[in-house]
């Protein structure tokens, strides 16, 4: 089962679906998040959350993948 949110027909998922996702610890994930640039305009916060969309999300991964992923 896929979960994500949609908002505007834009796909988005929040720290908990991308954890889950990525398979990563909380702090891990958050000191990622906050090494990257995200543009505002792929960022919606919802009460106290943020939600990234899914197509800023791919570069993000790709970043990852080219910085950890022979380790």
């Amino acid at each position: 089962m896929k979960l994500y949110y949609v908002i505007n027909g834009t796909k988005y998922l929040d720290n908990y679906l991308l954890r889950e996702r990525l398979n990563l610890s909380k702090s891990t994930l958050q000191q990622l998040i906050n090494h990257h640039q995200f543009s505002d305009k792929d960022i919606v916060r919802l009460q106290n959350r943020n939600l990234y969309s899914i197509k800023s999300l791919k570069p993000f991964v790709k970043k990852l993948l080219a910085i950890y992923g022979n380790k």
